[in-house]
């Protein structure tokens, strides 16, 4: 398991709110103040374009896109139940 993110890594995004799994392609990275203190910003690329997530929000991406798939898949389940 890879216990760091670079520029230039893909990673799977299990989405509830598209059903699917997006792929994400880490192209930038950069350190931004806020009131609350600093905040590291992780710029994507998809198929719906360039965005950007605070890292701690992909924190429960996935490196590889099965993983993503299974937790997708359990998460629905549960949202079903």
């Amino acid at each position: 398991m890879k216990n760091e993110i670079r520029i230039g890594d893909v990673l799977y995004e299990p989405s509830v709110t598209y059903k699917r799994v997006i792929e994400h392609k880490i192209v930038d990275m950069y350190l931004e103040a806020f009131i609350s203190g600093w905040g590291t910003i992780v710029v994507t690329e998809s198929y719906m374009g360039r965005g950007k997530k605070f890292a701690s929000d992909i924190k429960n991406w996935h490196f590889d896109k099965e993983d993503a798939e299974l937790a997708l898949t359990k998460r629905l389940e549960s949202i079903a139940k």
